[in-house]
């Protein structure tokens, strides 16, 4: 069946070539490849994000679902001079008896049996699905120990943008970029004056920061090479990349600053059902997502007219956002934090079964915590009488992008169980990772899947604020 003897072979070439071409393509209208592609035996995320947030937390195994410990207000005061035969003055220090309920963290996956038989050959399906699983309810957990708040959301547990309140410091719209190191002299001066000298802790900010204050460290010396009797002192004009400073480690996030900015936000009022007067209100937004506080969106304005109005915030859903910030004023400009909203709303037992892209105000929208009253599913997910603003968190300002930079965040945590931020109490058993702050558990199998679930059960611990430091708004350009 040569081409010369068989008068065939042109129309054979030509029908071989055809099945050869659908054995190796999937195109629609051909079936599928016939030929399979060849599988990557190692998995892996595109970008592994590390979790030191967790690593240097202090796990504390609370077999309950709400943990007391006594917070530390006020140490004892010097009794000053006295006699030999005087009787010595009695001082205590001040604590207050509290607690701290327990949060329910919790992820569940499946891998069907079909891919695990498909992939056997290859790569275990199932751990590397749990794997994955495990590191996304890691990054969960470190959303919730930076932004945490409970009283904006009942099912979240509260974190440091919440705790941290004697030492945190707005900064300016906009955002200012530090000329020196004295930002970070502030932060351990502040937290040596309140007894946190021999207290572990260490900074958080990002890796751009982090080579921003590099830079800066200019007064170095490298003693380089001996000649004779003396050496020679080599200047290095750059400084080189810090690993510590002043003996207190550095850790790098990608939770302190969000480059996205926030999408459009509509502003509308409805002049009755409420008391907001008639009076000209600026507003700016954000949300609040694993990378941190986004750019807010451009400042929006409305007027409602007559004494008994509601103001009306709108947008798109962000999949992102975890909670929305919503900035106002009564002049333009100078808005600040007014509000917290969940982005998420939640049926009787607490399953997310809506997105809040909505919210109306019905008092006054520039004062501290404003009255919600709709939608109904968001309403009724904010605890009565709740605080998620509070007093200090009233003079935050919003993300301002300047010239391309975003502003972030630099914290100095305490990391001391007792005296500080860094105690987390949890209480779901045979925790196997992260110090055992995280469970991995099979599931029943009720179908031609397996199933599995990670979970955390516990809640970071506010045994004393006050040596923890709060820096927003600077900008490493």
């Amino acid at each position: 069946m040569t081409g010369i003897n068989n008068p065939n072979a042109s129309y054979m070439q030509g029908a071989i070539s055809s099945t050869v071409q659908k054995a190796l393509t999937a195109a629609a209208g051909s079936a599928q490849a016939l030929v399979p592609q060849n599988l990557e035996k190692l998995i892996t995320t595109t970008v592994v994000r590390l979790v030191p947030e967790i690593a240097v937390l202090d796990p504390f195994n609370a077999a309950m679902r709400y943990h007391e410990f006594n917070r530390l207000l006020t140490l004892p005061s010097g009794q000053g001079a006295i006699g030999e035969g005087a009787v010595t003055p009695t001082g205590q220090s001040t604590y207050e008896r509290t607690g701290r309920v327990l949060k329910v963290t919790r992820a569940k996956g499946a891998v069907t049996n079909f891919l695990m038989d498909a992939s056997k050959g290859y790569v275990d399906a199932l751990s590397i699905e749990m794997e994955n699983h495990v590191q996304a309810h890691a990054y969960n957990l470190v959303f919730q120990i930076h932004y945490g708040n409970d009283q904006a959301d009942p099912y979240m547990f509260p974190g440091l943008d919440t705790f941290i309140q004697t030492n945190r410091f707005a900064g300016t719209k906009g955002g200012t970029v530090p000329t020196d190191l004295s930002d970070l002299d502030n932060m351990i001066d502040a937290n040596i004056r309140l007894q946190g000298a021999n207290h572990r802790k260490a900074f958080l900010m990002t890796p751009e920061m982090l080579s921003k204050y590099s830079r800066l460290l200019t007064n170095v010396r490298l003693n380089q090479g001996v000649v004779g009797s003396g050496m020679t002192q080599v200047e290095i004009d750059g400084g080189w990349r810090l690993q510590a400073y002043r003996d207190i480690p550095i850790i790098t996030t990608s939770s302190l600053r969000n480059d996205v900015q926030m999408g459009t936000v509509t502003a509308a009022k409805t002049d009755s059902g409420g008391t907001v007067a008639a009076q000209q209100y600026f507003f700016q937004v954000s949300y609040v997502g694993l990378n941190g506080e986004s750019i807010a969106d451009a400042e929006r304005t409305v007027t409602p007219t007559g004494g008994s109005s509601v103001v009306t915030l709108s947008w798109a859903d962000v999949p992102d956002a975890r909670l929305y910030k919503i900035y106002a004023s009564l002049t333009t400009g100078t808005e600040t934090l007014v509000s917290i909203i969940p982005a998420n709303q939640y049926d009787a037992v607490g399953t997310p079964n809506a997105r809040t892209t909505t919210v109306t105000f019905s008092t006054t929208p520039t004062a501290i915590n404003p009255t919600v009253s709709a939608p109904a599913g968001l309403v009724s997910t904010i605890p009565s009488a709740a605080a998620p603003v509070t007093t200090k968190m009233g003079s935050d300002v919003p993300v301002v992008a300047t010239g391309g930079i975003t502003p972030e965040t630099v914290i100095l945590w305490d990391l001391d169980k007792i005296q500080g931020l860094g105690k987390f109490a949890y209480t779901n058993s045979a925790g196997s990772r992260f110090g055992g702050l995280v469970t991995m558990e099979p599931l029943a199998k009720t179908d031609d899947n397996n199933p599995f679930m990670i979970k955390t059960y516990g809640t970071l611990i506010d045994s004393f604020e006050k040596t923890s430091y709060m820096l927003k708004n600077v900008r490493r350009a």
